[in-house]
């Protein structure tokens, strides 16, 4: 039996994005030109639609998102499911500030539920309990060294039928074959060998560079 054909060719990636992905908001479009020029990392517009669709399904009470960039997903993510509040927590107050631009210039500012934290992830998990513990969903793209302290925190004190999304888990195909030397790497690779071990059933959207999908169980 030959080896199926992989879908990861040069240039495709890129064509689903400004092609096939359909985006309900012109200035998404701009604000992937503005990461483009400034080197800032953001989802790809697959991933975006995707994570929209999902809590649009999921309709969740509340989100806690770690890791702004400058809004992207956040946005996204507030479009599909505009009656969820969204609590995002990033340290660069300057670029998560962009968030606000952008939702008035979509004119959606006055629709949607978001509060933007200055915070390191970290700190605000072991500080600000009162604030995330009762989320319905956590969206986690922040640093990836992070990544399984995070996990253990939230998997631990997060109610039963939470929902998970972690983005990055391909990250960038290195999944293949980990450096040893990179701590993103091992950590990367820790949170799957944690996910694998204690979570019942789990989905990989392997849009963009890979979105994990989970829940805790309900007790």
């Amino acid at each position: 039996m030959k080896p199926r054909p992989s879908i990861y060719i040069p240039e495709l990636e890129s064509y689903i994005d400004s092609s096939l992905v359909y985006k309900p908001n012109p200035i998404f479009l701009e604000m992937e030109a503005y990461a483009k020029e400034k080197n800032i990392p953001i989802v790809t517009a697959a991933t975006g639609s995707v994570l929209s669709h999902l809590v649009s399904l999921l309709s969740p009470s509340q989100v806690l998102e770690l890791g702004t960039g400058l809004g992207y997903s956040t946005l996204w993510m507030a479009v599909g499911s505009p009656n969820s509040k969204f609590l995002t927590v990033d340290r660069h107050e300057e670029q998560a500030s962009l968030l606000d631009e952008y939702a008035k210039k979509m004119g959606i500012w006055e629709q949607i539920h978001v509060k933007r934290i200055t915070a390191s992830v970290m700190e605000f998990l072991a500080d600000r309990r009162d604030l995330w513990v009762g989320a319905d969903l956590f969206f986690v793209d922040c640093d990836k060294i992070t990544y399984p302290e995070i996990f253990r925190i939230l998997w631990a004190e997060a109610k039963p039928g939470s929902s998970f999304l972690f983005d990055n888990m391909l990250w960038h195909g290195r999944v293949l074959h980990p450096d040893p030397k990179k701590p993103s790497d091992l950590a990367v690779m820790s949170l799957w060998d944690e996910v694998k071990s204690q979570v019942s059933r789990y989905t990989l959207y392997p849009v963009g560079d890979g979105l994990l999908f989970f829940q805790k169980d309900k007790k």
